[in-house]
Parts: structure tokens; C-alpha cells; sequence
């Protein structure tokens, strides 16, 4: 980019600028300049040219300064911020590595528990005899409603099994 030359007049002080910035950049800065120095030259009627120069070229390197010292904290924070990250992503990696672990052994405990549940005998059945008799007593038989199927009671005079039975003294 070719260098731009820019003619300025700040407080009666006319300067030619040479920059590869843009000249509205330039003009920009250079009129903030001259509003700072006109303030100056306002607020102290007897201060000369040269000093207000003098004093806004002091107050533009103290802003300076503090807008640096603030981007150096906000990178050592930014840097901060990113390692905080990284340590959280790296312990969010581990604990994710740590559940696939546990689930792979929690499959194959219940793997483990359905082989063992199918190698055991199971218990034979108890007679139906005492099936009977571990039953509670019959509550009292529902009144069929209207239209329903009528249901049959299979404890009334007989065991559950002999309901079944077939009658040889009826054939």
C-alpha cells in the first residue's frame, strides 16, 4: 500500500501527515487531537500551543499505556480461560472414559448374573395341595353385572384341579 499524504491543521498549526493508513483514518485522529488541545487551550487561556501539545501527547501515551496493560490482562485471562478449558475437557474425556468403563462392566456382571441364574436347578413346584391352602379366603363373590359373562367358580365345591377333571361317572 502506497503511503498516503495528508495535510492536518490542528490549533492554527498546519502539518502534512505521510501514513499507509486511510485519510479518514488520519483525519480522524487528527481531529480528536485538536479537540483535546482546544479544551485545554479553553480551560487555561494563558497555556501556549506547544504545551497543550505537549499535555495531549502525554494524555494519548497514558491512554496508551493503560489500553495495553488492560489487553495484556485480558490475554493472561483469555490464557487463563483456555487452560481452564483444556483441564475441564481433559477431566470431561477421563470421566466419560471412566462411565464406558462401568457400563462395559455392568454388562457383563448381568451377562455373568443371566449364565449363573440359567446354570442353577430351579426349585420344583410345591404340591398343589398346599397351593390351597397358602390362598386367602375368598372374599365375597362379586353380584355379575348386567350382560356380563358369567363367571365360574372354580374353589366353590371342588379344588381348582379337579374342576378340570375329567367326570368318568357321567360318561
Amino acid at each position: 500500500m502506497s503511503k498516503n499524504r495528508i495535510r492536518l491543521e490542528i490549533c492554527g498549526v498546519e502539518c502534512v501527515i505521510g501514513s499507509d493508513d486511510s485519510e479518514e483514518y488520519i483525519r480522524a485522529i487528527g481531529a480528536e487531537v485538536a479537540r483535546s488541545m482546544n479544551a485545554m487551550c479553553r480551560q487555561n487561556e494563558r497555556i501556549s500551543i506547544a504545551t497543550a501539545a505537549v499535555f495531549a501527547a502525554l494524555n494519548y501515551c497514558d491512554d496508551a499505556q493503560k489500553a495495553k496493560a488492560a489487553a495484556d490482562n485480558l490475554r493472561a485471562q483469555i490464557k487463563n480461560y483456555v487452560e481452564d478449558a483444556s483441564h475441564a475437557r481433559m477431566e470431561a474425556d477421563e470421566a466419560r472414559r471412566e462411565a464406558d468403563r462401568l457400563s462395559r462392566e455392568v454388562q457383563r456382571l448381568r451377562a455373568r448374573l443371566a449364565e449363573e441364574e440359567t446354570d442353577e436347578p430351579k426349585p420344583e413346584s410345591p404340591p398343589q395341595h398346599k397351593m390351597q391352602e397358602e390362598k386367602p379366603a375368598p372374599a365375597e363373590t362379586p353380584q355379575p353385572q348386567e350382560n356380563a359373562p358369567e363367571t365360574v367358580d372354580p374353589d366353590a365345591e371342588k379344588g381348582f384341579i379337579s374342576f378340570f377333571e375329567k367326570k368318568t361317572d357321567e360318561e
